[in-house]
């Protein structure tokens, strides 16, 4: 069974960053920009618990008569599944692009990344990130607009979680009777419709694991969402203004991160725990 890899840009973010790294002494600096791609892992049963949908036909695959109802039950997202894109993950076979690999997983995440990529451009080495006198300060800032971005993406999810009780909005939400939970419908086409975004992904690229569907008491099942998927989507991190007038050379853009979130079988892909 192939896989699919789903795009989500919805929750593409981009960011500047507003702490700017400073010297003792310095050196100047040119070089090229990397792409690069950083990961966090989740289990296939937990995806599929939180994606679900409904529908009154056996033929899913032909949308024209069918009213498919979208539920993302966001109580059912790991606990300790925090997907802040400055600390995915650059040191895993799934990765790849990083600046520079050093051994150590606590210092392999997106915003150790994005450091060794300023101290490139700015030193002419990766290795020059203890030039800055405020290293501490300039993660502090990736936490920050990273933990921005997990706070937007937090937010789509949960503004559609069934979990949910005080959705106003007839125009977004519906009460599915046999659940008795609040829902999404086809009339809702915006992308920050996730469920249905993943449904019909699934739906234009591998419609045929719908055949194999599986309704549970409340006619309701998991988008079938498999372990060797992936949920992409981009992280823009740009230096903050000014930043390549520190050692005076040529001013150089940012920085894009795919991240992914990969499914994986239940119990396997460990994320790594940041420690700064």
């Amino acid at each position: 069974m192939s896989s699919v890899n789903f795009v989500l840009n919805n929750f593409s973010h981009s960011y500047t960053m507003s702490v700017a790294g400073t010297l003792d002494a310095g050196a100047s600096v040119a070089i090229g920009d990397v792409s690069a791609v950083a990961v966090y892992y989740i289990s296939q049963t937990a995806i599929q618990d939180v994606f679900r949908f409904e529908s009154d036909s056996w033929d899913i695959n032909d949308l024209s008569n069918v009213d498919v109802r979208y539920f993302t039950y966001m109580s059912e997202w790991p606990a300790d599944l925090l997907i802040n894109p400055s600390n995915a993950m650059l040191d895993k076979n799934d990765s790849n692009g990083a600046v520079l690999q050093v051994g150590i997983p606590t210092k392999m995440l997106v915003k150790h990344d994005f450091l060794r990529y300023l101290a490139l451009k700015l030193f002419n080495t990766a290795q020059g990130v203890d030039l800055f006198n405020n290293e501490g300060a300039l993660i502090g800032n990736l936490n920050t607009v990273g933990g921005t971005a997990f706070q937007d993406i937090s937010a789509s999810l949960w503004d559609y979680s069934t979990d949910k009780v005080d959705k106003a909005d007839g125009d977004k939400y519906v009460l599915d009777a046999s659940s008795n939970a609040l829902c999404t419908t086809n009339n809702y086409t915006d992308n920050s419709n996730i469920c249905r975004e993943l449904f019909q992904q699934v739906l234009g690229n591998n419609a045929a694991r719908f055949s194999t569907t599986v309704f549970d008491g409340n006619g309701q099942a998991p988008v079938p969402i498999f372990a060797g998927d992936s949920i992409s989507y981009k992280y823009i991190i740009q230096p903050a203004a000014g930043q390549n007038n520190l050692t005076g050379v040529s001013a150089f853009g940012g920085r894009t991160y795919q991240i992914k979130l990969l499914v994986v079988a239940d119990a396997t892909g460990l994320n790594t725990a940041p420690t700064d």
